[in-house]
């Protein structure tokens, strides 16, 4: 059946790029230029540009320059919004295969600017404070392999503890981050997994519009995690319909849009496949593998305009990776052979009413299959997670916005198959010990945020957070709170604190390997930052404490338990820049951690 549905997968995306290869280029697309400036007429970047009636836009660069590809015609509103600037709206007319030129100035806003979300290095949409963090950053990001995970790992704040794309966060360990997109959790993150994350990260970059990062201090909106919070969303309706096809001396690739009905119905498709023995046979390094690594991914994405207000999203994704390493120790060799696969399918509802209530709903399956092998191990392990959630933001007042939502998930767990009884010996035909497990974790999240502008220089964000696990029959509270003060139109110094909680994984709960009566683990984050934002500039410094509390430890007789402590303090330091010759970022941690 597995066969099938992957043959299958390949012929949709094949029919589907030919027929936009021959009917792609038919359409006569219009493009808008322009470039935005700022009262001084110096070029602004990272201004938001976009039409109201359907959300297509893009940002400014560098130059101040944007471009937008559209096949939209007639009378429509284009809309500039940025952080400290008033926000202004023009009125354009398109015709077919127009090229249109526009000019814009922003004035400087105090009194209305935006609020500040006091986190760490943050790379987001539109709608969160922070850092843009683009796919050609990721692509262009020395080090990270055109891998988002990678592109993180060099920001202050994450460290690199081999050479995976483990996230590991302010002292925290890999599994303490969690990885959403599109409001649906992703499970297992990674590529060719292992105990420190993976080797890469599972979706790629292009696929992408918009990522949040946050290393410490993120609001109640996010739960189930101690120390950082990434948070992805997927391309919207496409601005044209178009094939793309790579090649190079590991993978293949093959991507595209197309557009079904024009403003209300398109589609995103996209194919990668990995194959490194010639990679390593020119570089070495193939005599380490019994088999080298194989990937392959699929994704197929629907998106339905039904109103100028609302959408739906259907997300399809599918991976699988392969890998046989040679394992050799004094008692033992052999290869260790390791195979996942990973499946998504998400469905999001978004719908922005007149009252300027956005309400985001999205329901998810999210599974994970992975089989190792090595001498007498032999193990098996499955989790699959459905999940609901919704969240709802709209102002109550000018200077006062709100922030609602709840989540829902089901996770289940299968363990089986046999281990050594002595951990070093691997030796066919050795003792083992056998065991099958099954586990189910169910959840309930709630939330709420608020926003205040208390003056034109303070604002602050606080919340309070509800979680209640089925399983151990656990509710936990975690109030937050962030403080932000403008020292002059370039400069803030901000504040923030929050209790967060994050319950044990399945394989510690379990009734026969772990303890069922444990509690969730806790952090409390004190972070205190100074930032620097211009058009050209942005310097962060911040300094924090985070302190553990119910850790889980090995026990002899419950085999866990949660008497495990300990805190990190550390310091970050981050700066942009964009000149005119040269852009990037300097980035440096100094991190001191204890856990028991």
């Amino acid at each position: 059946m597995e066969k099938i549905i992957n043959h299958f997968l390949i012929k949709v995306i094949l029919c589907i790029s030919l027929f936009g290869i021959v009917t792609g280029f038919a359409q006569q697309v219009s493009r808008i230029n322009g470039v935005v400036i700022d009262n001084k007429k110096q070029p602004l970047l990272y201004v938001n540009v976009f039409f109201i009636d359907n959300l297509e836009g893009t940002m400014s660069d560098k130059d101040g320059r944007f471009t937008i590809n559209t096949n939209i015609y007639g009378d429509r509103n284009l809309h500039f919004s940025h952080i400290g600037y008033e926000q202004q709206e023009i009125t354009v007319h398109i015709a077919p295969g127009e090229l249109i030129n526009v000019k814009i100035q922003l004035k400087k806003a105090l009194i209305e600017m935006d609020m500040v979300t006091v986190s760490a290095e943050s790379f987001t949409m539109a709608d969160e404070e922070g850092q843009t963090l683009t796919s050609m950053d990721i692509v262009t990001t020395a080090g990270a392999a055109a891998d988002i995970f990678r592109a993180i790992q060099t920001f202050p704040g994450v460290t690199q503890i081999d050479e995976g794309a483990g996230m590991y966060v302010r002292g925290g360990d890999v599994s303490e981050t969690v990885v959403l997109l599109d409001q649906a959790t992703l499970i297992h993150p990674y590529r060719y997994e292992s105990d420190t994350g993976g080797y890469f990260g599972m979706i790629n970059p292009f696929l992408l519009s918009g990522t949040f990062f946050s290393s410490g201090g993120f609001p109640a909106k996010y739960g189930n995690a101690l120390s950082g919070i990434l948070a992805m969303e997927s391309l919207g309706f496409p601005d044209n319909s178009s094939v793309d096809f790579g090649l190079g001396l590991a993978a293949v690739s093959l991507g595209g849009s197309y557009i079904l009905i024009p403003e209300k119905l398109g589609i995103r498709f996209s194919g990668n496949y990995s194959y490194t023995k010639y990679l390593f046979r020119v570089n070495g390094g193939e005599e380490k593998f019994k088999k080298v690594p194989i990937s392959w991914d699929g994704n197929l994405s629907l998106i339905y305009k039904y109103s100028e207000r609302g959408q739906l999203k259907l997300f399809n994704y599918i991976n699988q990776d392969d890998i046989g390493i040679l394992y050799k120790s004094p008692v033992y060799a052999g290869t260790f052979i390791s195979g996942n696969e990973s499946l998504l399918n998400n469905l999001q509802w978004q719908h922005l009413f007149p009252s300027k209530l956005l309400l985001k709903s999205s329901f998810s399956k999210n599974e994970f299959i992975q089989n190792i092998e090595l001498g007498n191990m032999d193990l098996s392990t499955t989790d699959g997670m459905i999940k609901w959630r919704t969240d709802a933001s709209f102002p109550i007042r000018k200077k006062v916005k709100l922030g609602t939502g709840f989540e829902l998930d089901k996770l289940k767990t299968t363990i089986a198959g046999s281990v050594p009884d002595d951990p070093n010996d691997f030796r066919p035909g050795a003792a083992i010990n056998t065991f099958s497990t099954d586990y189910l974790t169910k959840h309930i999240g709630a939330y709420i945020d608020g926003e205040i502008s208390i003056s034109p220089r303070l604002f602050t964000i606080c919340g309070i957070r509800l979680d209640y696990l089925t399983n151990g029959d656990e509710i936990t509270i975690d109030p937050r709170f962030s403080i932000g003060y403008r020292l002059t139109e370039n400069q803030i110094a901000k504040f923030a604190t929050g209790l967060y909680h994050q319950y044990p994984l399945a394989r510690y709960s379990d009734e026969t390997i772990g303890n069922p009566n444990l509690n969730s683990q806790e952090a409390i984050h004190y972070i205190v930052g100074y930032e620097y934002k211009s058009d050209i500039t942005n310097v962060k410094i911040e300094t924090y404490r985070k302190n553990y509390n119910d850790l889980l430890l090995s026990d002899s007789t419950q085999n866990y338990i949660n008497d495990g402590y300990g805190n990190a303090i550390g310091f970050d330091f981050f700066a942009k820049g964009n000149l005119p010759i040269i852009s990037g970022w300097i980035s440096y941690s100094y991190l001191i951690a204890k856990r028991k």
